[in-house]
């Protein structure tokens, strides 16, 4: 299957909203914490800035899910099977995040609410049951994150242009992807800063160079079919090899493999 240039630009412009979404909850998030400190959920529960956060989190997970689902169709129309194992394992990534982040908003950062205004939960602690589900997924959104990660970088670095470059930056944020496994049911300042800076702005320089990569496709498709003014055949000499044995063009893969 072959992704078509409009299927194209709704990724690329899904991408750019993935960035505005990121920008947004990095934003809020921090507005949020210099009010109530990160630690003092119970404040944070009340917060609207904290809620517009998670809000935006929650709306990127699922707008990332349709992103990296094109990306790897992309790529695996040239390098199937890497593609294909690192764009599900990225997917799946996301859905466990979109999870855990569900099980953060609607029900326990509602039940922190909820004691905080005095209202009956019927659980002492909401915090200590809900933190043993969202650790749970937190893992698995960084096992498959880890996993898709290497993957689909290994697809895309054998993909000329901005494809490259975008591998080479997947396979430098790595390290994320261990300290994500290993920070999983902590809670100290190193973890807070991977949580709330170098994830979120990792993401949006990925998003930017996964919309620069799709841009150029479609631009290459588009000029590949501008019709070029016509040259007058030349017969080559019997030392000239024939045209059609030369190599093909580093950006052919935009248009007939991709």
């Amino acid at each position: 299957m072959k992704p078509s240039n409009r299927t194209l630009i709704l990724a690329s412009v899904c991408s750019v909203f993935c960035v505005f979404l990121s920008t947004i909850a990095i934003a809020a998030s921090q507005i949020a914490f210099s009010r109530f400190g990160p630690d003092n959920n119970l404040g944070l529960s009340q917060d609207p800035f904290y809620a517009m956060s998670g809000w935006a989190f929650l709306l990127y997970d699922l707008v990332h899910v349709f992103v990296v689902a094109v990306f790897a169709l992309v790529l695996a129309r040239a390098f199937s099977w890497e593609a294909w194992m690192g764009g599900g394992a990225l997917v799946i990534s996301s859905l466990a995040n979109f999870a855990s982040l569900f099980v953060n908003i609607f029900f326990l950062m509602a039940a922190l609410r909820a004691l905080a205004q005095g209202r009956p939960i019927g659980l002492a602690n909401p915090e200590a049951g809900y933190e043993v589900i969202c650790s749970t997924l937190d893992f698995a959104q960084a096992s498959f994150g880890l996993v898709g990660t290497l993957f689909l970088a290994a697809a895309a670095i054998n993909a000329p242009g901005m494809a490259r470059i975008a591998a080479w930056f997947l396979l430098a944020g790595l390290p994320i992807s261990f300290f994500q496994i290993a920070e999983v049911g902590l809670h100290t300042p190193w973890t807070f800063i991977v949580n709330v800076w170098v994830t979120p702005l990792h993401e949006v320089v990925q998003h930017i160079l996964i919309t620069i990569t799709l841009l150029g496709i479609i631009h290459h498709r588009l000029y590949s079919r501008v019709p070029r003014p016509s040259q007058e055949t030349v017969t080559p000499p019997h030392s000239v090899p024939h045209s059609a044995s030369e190599p093909r063009s580093r950006l052919d893969w935009a248009d007939s493999e991709f």
